[in-house]
């Protein structure tokens, strides 16, 4: 089936823009630097912020539409910014409704305004699923990549405390087809050397690290997330890593500290919980 796009702006509450260093307390670390001599490290506060990145597991782990879970695991995290992948919009096993609005309304009716924008990455069960991002302020200079129509990469503007303006992204790799996941890795990769701004792109892979995939994107990205030896996946029980956040090798990026957290009454995936920030 053709794959088909839509771009979907969900505002709740009162909208402002403001200065997008974080307020919230450091996390601690969670330990081992991986497989190479990078190590976690501190970061100035108005350069850097939080970041919870999850797979929402399309129609979410139970099968059943029930987006009270989640809305409250984004709010109990309370990060600066939240990326979820494996969206349904307008699904029938969630009879229709949009995942994002609601999360975006329920977070915000109980007092963490957030906005929500979604991007389609196809079509499925009689709606789209995609990809979103949260923030707490108004989105500006949304857009919607598509990446040699492999991989649509949704970014967004994101201002630190110290003014400057980095992007955020969020995309997802085919589930099932392993050819197209490479030719994916091969796209995201020839981009690390096209974006002009820093950014951080959260990704659900559905590809271990030993995988061709990350044979590709090593060569481009640093993995954020290697500070945690704890799988993804499934949440009831991981045996597999398939959610990483990335950024390009070219970048002055560093991780502060590294969480993995949530259970399947959230999602079928667990969820990374970063500070990250330019060093």
């Amino acid at each position: 089936m053709k794959t088909h796009f839509k771009f979907i702006l969900c505002f709740v509450g009162i909208l402002s823009i403001t200065a997008c260093g974080s307020s919230d307390p450091d996390l601690p670390g969670s330990g081992g630097t991986g497989g190479d001599d990078e190590t976690l490290v501190t970061l100035a506060g108005d350069r850097s912020f939080s970041l919870l990145s999850l797979s929402a597991g399309k129609g979410l782990a139970s099968g059943t539409y029930n987006i009270q879970p989640l809305a409250a695991f984004i709010q109990e995290n309370n990060t600066d910014v939240v990326a979820l992948q494996d969206v349904d919009f307008g699904t029938a096993r969630t009879g229709k409704k949009n995942l994002v609005g609601e999360v975006a309304y329920r977070c915000s009716k109980d007092g963490q305004r957030r906005q929500g924008i979604f991007a389609s990455t196809g079509r499925e069960d009689g709606g789209e699923t995609g990809v979103a991002l949260f923030v707490r302020e108004c989105f500006y200079g949304t857009n919607k990549v598509n990446l040699n129509d492999e991989l649509v990469l949704l970014t967004v503007p994101y201002e630190l405390g110290s003014g400057e303006t980095v992007l955020i992204a969020t995309c997802q790799f085919d589930k099932e087809d392993a050819n197209k996941r490479v030719r994916q890795a091969e796209a995201l990769a020839a981009y690390a050397d096209q974006v002009k701004q820093n950014i951080v792109i959260c990704a659900s892979v559905y590809e271990n690290e030993s995988g061709n995939v990350f044979n590709i994107l090593k060569k481009k990205y640093r993995r954020s997330c290697k500070f945690s030896s704890e799988n993804t996946y499934p949440a009831v029980q991981p045996e597999s890593r398939f959610d990483y956040v990335l950024t390009p090798l070219s970048q002055n990026w560093g991780t502060q500290a590294v969480q993995i957290k949530g259970d399947q009454t959230v999602s079928d995936h667990k969820a990374l919980f970063l500070r990250i920030g330019l060093k």
